[in-house]
């Protein structure tokens, strides 16, 4: 008898803690429900920049906060996938969820880092593109299956981003972009080059 309300006590609060971990994500998804889903891929791709990598797309938050998942548009979620950049700008065909892409045009700066959604994989771990989406500034990760390359789609990145920022157009929204943290008060960095 002891045993069956034990297991049962116990069976009871996972199932609490679950309902309670659904509400959070609930929250998190009405929180965030002003900001617009990220730009369409193109039909037709751009011209090659760097080969395709194979690796992690470890997710994307809020640019001021390493552990503030993007909840909306399936962009909180991990999947194994792969990194294209082509003219058009960054791709990353995720498994079992819908594409990424993000226009240079949109890009605010690239770095090598070792953390970011609660993953942290050590010094220069993943690449870290910060974006601009309805007024506010993103970070998403990517981690290759060959770190080596990290530095390489850093440096492609960079060779393409625009010079005045972001159009207007994705500025529309009221608040603006939060401020960019210099790079020694971000412990998630770890990228030497980045500002």
């Amino acid at each position: 008898m002891e045993r069956a309300l034990l297991t049962a006590a116990f069976l009871g609060a996972v199932v609490l803690l679950w309902l309670l971990m659904l509400k959070g994500w609930r929250s998190r998804l009405r929180r965030q429900g002003d900001l617009p889903p990220p730009p369409v891929p193109p039909q037709v791709r751009g011209r090659p920049v760097l080969p395709a990598t194979a690796g992690l797309y470890v997710g994307t938050t809020f640019a001021d906060d390493w552990l503030d998942r993007v909840a909306v548009h399936d962009l909180a979620h991990r999947s194994a996938g792969w990194l294209r950049l082509d003219s058009h700008g960054l791709h990353v065909e995720r498994e079992g969820l819908p594409d990424l892409h993000v226009p240079y045009a949109l890009v605010a700066d690239v770095s090598i880092g070792e953390a970011l959604a609660g993953k942290v994989v050590g010094r220069n771990g993943m690449v870290l593109v910060d974006w601009h989406l309805g007024g506010r500034l993103l970070t998403s990760g990517f981690r290759a299956d060959d770190p080596t390359v990290h530095r390489r789609v850093v440096d492609a990145v960079r060779a393409h981003l625009p010079a005045q920022g972001p159009p207007a157009a994705d500025l529309r929204a009221a608040q603006p972009a939060p401020e960019r943290l210099p790079s020694d008060a971000r412990p998630h960095r770890t990228d030497p080059e980045a500002p």
